[in-house]
């Protein structure tokens, strides 16, 4: 496992310029989903009541907004607006990822250079037929899911028994997309390396373990920087916040690209032992 981090490391450094590209995309992405928000909600908090409502106006308030979640047409152009964005960055991603997996390859052949835009050509509809395939199959427990967790909401009363007993179906969710995510990831390897699509699951199951480490030590990683910078931004608001907020997508990027290098070295690692054997 620490040498998969390592070498994943290794190559997250040759590969530096994709992870300006990543920063510079996230925060083109975040400054337009701000202005629509800052566009959308500023004139709904200006017709909140001034001064501090009493319980009448606040209840024609919340009406009024009920009213017009329903009614108004500008809602749900924005609506739209927002879930055109979502689509566009979903669609966005599976081609980023060829041009990061096309760019590993090439880097395990001895060339370092900028393949990033030639691997989203090259590759980018096929990584997008398997993203489809695994939104679809991690998407698909929730026609049992859903109306199970549905029914646990209208019957519960306190809201620690409605948390424990949801608590084992969004687990049970969780962990079965995780493993649909990792093995799709190895045929997408697997795929753009030219191995075929079996014999990278049978790498990925037996990786598992080193896989699991490098998941758990790159995510708890993750996990402690962004609590970190949240922390430092709620005691020390202002500009340092506005910095760190911003800067953190810098911090995301590198952590999410250095995930998926260490991943394709344990692939790398797996798929050449193999082809010793």
């Amino acid at each position: 496992m620490k040498s998969h981090i390592l070498n994943g490391w290794k190559s997250l450094k040759n590969q530096f310029y994709i992870v300006i590209i990543l920063f510079l995309y996230q925060l083109i992405w975040g400054y337009f989903l701000y202005r629509l928000v800052h566009s959308a909600v500023v004139p709904l908090l200006m017709r909140y009541p001034d001064p501090p409502p009493n319980e009448l106006s606040q209840l024609l308030y919340y009406i009024e907004g009920k009213m017009s979640l329903s009614t108004s047409g500008t809602v749900h152009t924005y609506i739209w607006i927002l879930i055109s964005m979502c689509a566009l960055r979903m669609l966005a991603t599976p081609f980023i990822h060829a041009g990061i997996f096309y760019g590993l390859h090439r880097e395990r052949e001895g060339e370092i250079g900028l393949y990033f835009f030639q691997g989203m050509k090259r590759h980018g509809k096929v990584v997008f037929l398997f993203h489809l395939a695994e939104w679809i199959l991690i998407a698909a427990p929730a026609y049992w899911i859903v109306p199970k967790i549905y029914e646990i909401l209208l019957n519960g009363m306190q809201l620690q028994t409605l948390v424990l007993q949801i608590l084992p179906y969004a687990a049970a969710w969780l962990l079965y997309s995780y493993i649909i995510h990792q093995l799709n990831l190895f045929m997408q390897f697997g795929k753009i390396g030219g191995t075929g699509l079996l014999s990278p699951l049978w790498h990925c199951l037996r990786g598992a373990a080193p896989l699991i480490g490098v998941s758990i030590v790159l995510g708890i990683t993750s996990l402690l920087l962004f609590s970190l910078c949240t922390g430092i931004s709620l005691i020390w608001a202002g500009i340092i916040a506005l910095i760190l907020q911003q800067g953190y997508h810098l911090v995301s990027c590198i952590m999410r690209l250095w995930g998926i290098s260490a991943k394709f070295d344990l692939w790398h690692h797996q798929a050449h032992k193999n082809i010793e054997k």
